[in-house]
């Protein structure tokens, strides 16, 4: 989790007018507020329009992203209940994820990795006997 730009998002979003913040708006939304704001843009984040480049910036999952920058029950939400989002977001202790099915799919291929390895060991070992025995 990048702390420091939830820090930086709080200090660009204090200075947000209610009547121009919008979250179902990429250009009016926290993130957009962030693209607009030089400490983003000198670290790459001047463009934002998925939850996706969200949650890679701001080092979280996507899901995690999701629920923090979208509207929930559709209610209108200010810049100070974003901060404040934000706030309760940074105190939570961190989730464990359910795995992806990236890595869910890495963690089998890991997992076949390491028996072929052994599996490899092992029949060089023999193959060395084998040829021990016979020379």
């Amino acid at each position: 989790m990048h702390v420091e730009a939830f820090e930086q998002l709080k200090r660009v979003l204090a200075d947000v007018p209610a009547r121009e913040f919008d979250l179902m708006n990429w250009h009016n939304c926290a993130c957009g507020h962030a693209t607009q704001d030089q400490w983003f843009v000198a670290r790459g984040f001047s463009n934002c329009n998925d939850f996706g480049r969200a949650a890679s910036f701001f080092q979280i999952s996507r899901r995690e992203a999701s629920d923090l920058f979208s509207e929930h029950a559709r209610e209108a939400v200010t810049p100070a209940q974003m901060i404040e989002r934000i706030e309760d977001f940074l105190a939570q202790p961190p989730r464990l994820e359910d795995p992806t099915v990236y890595e869910r799919r890495q963690a089998i291929i890991d997992g076949l990795l390491v028996k072929a390895n052994k599996a490899a060991q092992a029949a060089s070992r023999l193959a060395m006997a084998l040829v021990s025995a016979f020379f």
